[in-house]
């Protein structure tokens, strides 16, 4: 298990240090939020959050998962309302 801190959380996009290994399109888990990474620096890794950015606080933890993001596509999905991560808002 590979984790990392938070250094700051601006507008849905996140720095985290200490994930050196993740890969571009990695599902990452901040506390309770999931995140994507899709800038990967030197010793930085760019996140963008799938859902409420203002529960994620600088200093938490980020935690590798090791699963590429996927969401399914296909006739279930017609006339739903989904969010980000494909989860069903619509009750």
């Amino acid at each position: 298990m590979e984790v990392g801190l938070v250094l700051t959380m601006i507008d849905g996009v996140g720095r985290v240090v200490g994930l050196d290994d993740a890969a571009v399109g990695e599902l990452i888990v901040l506390t309770t939020i999931k995140a994507v990474t899709l800038n990967l620096e030197f010793s930085i890794t760019g996140l963008t959050v799938l859902g409420n950015d203002q529960e994620v606080e600088q200093g938490d933890l980020a935690e590798r998962t090791y699963v590429e993001l996927l969401i399914g596509v296909g006739f279930h999905l017609i006339g739903r309302i989904v969010d980000a991560a494909g989860n069903f808002i619509d009750g």
